[in-house]
């Protein structure tokens, strides 16, 4: 649902912001508390659950044998799709399609993934060159939306990345001896003679160290805000989200919001975003290795959480 501001709930959000107390007890740059959940679901390679502020999302990873694209016949493949939850969800105030279609969420998501944002874990994905690897098919469900919905979604596909774990793959001598080299056709990817084990103490994790999170700023006033809530958004000139990965490069960007991003603005944005991810990724990474470990210790693979705030002092 579309949130309705008053002009006099407006002013107060705005010089909420300017004082640097915002309605929720938050600084500007403050995140809301985010949980973190893995392994939900016995039948995915990996599943997490990541809330963040009220935003909720479901997240599940299918390990599928596939050929690589043309374009990276040494690599394997992450593709992401996106759904929304049973509630009634509208995206048009994050820069979503009226109606809450998800297809700009995939849009915005997919260059994470890519082979120019994470070479080498897709590389490790390849089982054979040209003719058979890894295709990592993820799904999120965006349970409940409470602003920023790139950044819990980013989160919950790291969280459930970081979970998976591949069957060990071997590769026998195949009919005909074609089982490497350009042998890259549907023919030779059915030769192959491939030895899955699915012994969870032999399996492969995914290398998700390098995966990229989104971090979205508003202007509210002339402030910098992030992790901005429905509730505000009202008062939210423009809104620009930059997934951007430990070492600071910059993998995608989305602009929502009613103006556009004032250019002399934009370094500062691109700043405090570098800054903010850096935290937000040492931070879920550690809870999501605590839940995981917990898990594991109980009996993998039933889910544990691990909750963390994160506040600027």
């Amino acid at each position: 649902r579309i949130i309705m501001a008053s002009a006099a709930e407006v002013e107060y959000t705005l010089r909420g912001v300017t004082q640097d107390m915002r309605d929720d007890g938050r600084g500007r740059l403050d995140f809301r508390s985010i949980s973190i959940d893995v392994g939900l679901f016995p039948q995915c390679a990996g599943s997490a659950r990541v809330q963040l502020g009220s935003n909720d999302v479901l997240v599940g990873v299918v390990a599928e044998l596939d050929e690589p694209d043309a374009a990276t016949p040494s690599a394997g493949r992450v593709t992401v799709t996106v759904s929304l939850g049973p509630s009634e969800i509208s995206l048009s105030s994050f820069g979503g399609a009226d109606g809450g279609g998800t297809q700009w969420l995939e849009e915005a998501l997919a260059p994470l993934y890519s082979h120019s944002s994470i070479p080498s874990a897709l590389d490790a994905l390849c089982i054979v060159k040209h003719v058979q690897c890894w295709h990592l098919r993820v799904h999120a469900q965006l349970l409940q939306c409470d602003g920023c919905p790139l950044d819990a979604i980013s989160l919950g596909v790291k969280a459930a990345l970081q979970h998976t774990r591949i069957p060990k793959t071997s590769v026998g001598p195949a009919a005909g001896g074609v089982a490497g080299g350009a042998a890259g056709t549907a023919g030779g990817a059915a030769q192959l003679d491939l030895d899955l084990d699915e012994n969870l103490d032999e399996s492969i994790p995914f290398e998700a160290a390098g995966l990229p999170a989104y971090v979205t700023l508003a202007t509210v006033g002339s402030h910098l805000v992030a992790d901005i809530s429905a509730k505000e958004m009202p008062a939210v000139g423009a809104s620009l989200s930059l997934a951007i990965n430990v070492a600071g490069d910059v993998c995608g960007i989305r602009m929502a919001g009613d103006f556009g991003v004032n250019v002399l603005l934009l370094a500062d944005m691109l700043q405090t975003a570098r800054q903010l991810v850096t935290e937000l990724l040492a931070a879920a990474t550690s809870a999501i290795d605590a839940a995981a470990a917990a898990a594991l210790a109980r009996g993998f693979p039933h889910a544990d959480g691990a909750t963390l705030g994160l506040l600027r002092g």
